[in-house]
């Protein structure tokens, strides 16, 4: 009854999740509710203490959700024993909740059920916990220690798992298949790790934050910068009360935090993006891990395919180079750096007057676009070893990848780079390539 009362309270302050409103009348008043997130713009110390106030106060509402968890974990025996646990493709025992529906004509025509009201197994979201090893004993222990908390989300309709994972491709690539090929278990994702596996997280959300609807953060050793995107899955970090990243570190876990915020709609603009304090036994921070993935849960289900779908930020479009593509090269050549379009149209101009002699390898394939990134990555040395071909190929995937509108906005700024990319890609695609 508390918990109801809890999140009846949140939904009368803010609406529904899904059609979030502040309240007309409450809001003038100070409440928890109508915290507003930290506004400051300076990384520091400072701000990250900033964020662990905001974030207790504004997820005040789970208080009760921890409450009751700690008294389950005390008070548990065996407390999986009524759930059915099986591997799923690569993925090995996962916990599933026990729900089923009647399969539509939809999910017939994809394959999942061979009738018409045929019984499904589903599950309304998989949470996965991340270890950074493959050794079977620690693998089960993690499991055995995580079962109480498996069990409070499995009550919820989660699905759970502790997954190995040996680099961030193979935790990319477990991921993309769960959801390939168990869409009814795994098509909406969270990902849960400490330390280096918090560090594949992030490495995997970097690249493709499209597949994950929440990721929780645990004292990572590296933060990456986030992707340049408008509709990030929630995240959640835990850090140390000592933080002791460099500025860099530390811009870098804010801009994740912001990013997690730049949304819409009221609720993700709340809770999107959050900064826990975390002890060196993970003291409460588990608790609050399992009640933010509910409220996650809850306003999935409510949005249900209006999910927002990752957009670039056009202004700061940036991309990485990972690997010559030539067939001659035998080793990639990581060549990850910002590649800014403003800067490359205020270059412009200055390179098209430029008559310096190129390479040969640089005198066909030669455009704007390309141009403008090696200007700017001019210091690169592994850089110039790469052909014109390769990389327009290379920038042009990357583009496409971000979406349709935006290599439309590259060629329509450099048209000629644009007929490069696409005569290359058909030349690649064809099967006698």
């Amino acid at each position: 009854m508390v918990e109801d009362y809890a999140q009846k309270r949140l939904e009368f302050a803010w609406g529904k999740p899904g059609h979030g409103q502040f309240h007309p009348l409450l809001k003038k008043l100070p409440l928890d509710h109508f915290n507003s997130p930290p506004q400051s713009s300076e990384v520091s110390a400072l701000r990250i203490q900033l964020e662990d106030k905001y974030a207790s106060k504004i997820m005040s509402f789970g208080r009760p959700t921890r409450d009751r968890l700690r008294e389950q974990v005390e008070m548990a025996i065996d407390p999986l024993d009524k759930f059915e646990i099986k591997d799923i493709g690569k993925v090995e025992s996962i916990v599933l909740p026990g729900l089923r529906k009647p399969a539509t004509l939809e999910e017939v025509n994809r394959k999942l059920a061979r009738r018409i009201a045929d019984p499904l197994e589903f599950a309304k979201g998989l949470v996965i916990r991340v270890l950074p090893h493959e050794e079977k004993h620690l693998i089960a222990q993690e499991f055995n220690r995580l079962a109480s908390s498996f069990k409070f989300l499995l009550e919820r309709g989660f699905a759970c798992a502790v997954m190995p994972a040996s680099s961030y491709l193979d935790l990319l690539d477990k991921t993309r298949n769960l959801r390939k090929e168990n869409p009814m278990i795994a098509q909406n994702l969270y990902l849960w790790g400490d330390k280096i596996g918090a560090d594949l997280i992030l490495q995997v959300t970097k690249e493709n934050a499209s597949i994950f609807k929440a990721i929780i953060i645990n004292r990572p050793n590296l933060v990456v910068p986030p992707p340049q995107i408008k509709g990030m899955p929630w995240v959640l970090f835990g850090v140390s009360p000592k933080v002791e990243q460099d500025s860099e570190q530390l811009a870098n876990l804010l801009l994740w935090v912001d990013r997690g915020r730049d949304a819409d709609r009221l609720y993700p603009s709340r809770l999107g993006g959050l900064i826990k304090f975390v002890g060196e036994k993970n003291e409460n921070f588990e608790s609050f891990t399992v009640a933010y993935l509910l409220q996650v849960l809850e306003f999935a289900e409510q949005v249900g395919k209006d999910w927002p779908e990752p957009k670039p930020l056009l202004n700061s479009i940036s991309i990485k180079v990972d690997e010559d593509l030539s067939a001659q090269e035998e080793k990639p050549r990581k060549l990850g750096k910002t590649f800014d379009l403003l800067t490359v149209e205020q270059k412009i101009q200055k390179l098209q007057q430029d008559k310096d002699e190129k390479p040969v390898h640089m005198a066909t394939f030669d455009c704007e676009i390309v141009r403008g990134y090696r200007e700017l990555h001019i210091d690169d040395i592994n850089l110039r070893k790469v052909s014109n071909r390769d990389l327009v190929l290379k920038l042009g995937m990357g583009f496409e990848e971000m979406g349709q509108e935006v290599l439309q906005k590259i060629g329509d700024k450099d048209p000629l780079f644009l007929r490069f990319y696409r005569s290359l890609k058909e030349v690649q695609e064809t099967p006698l390539n």
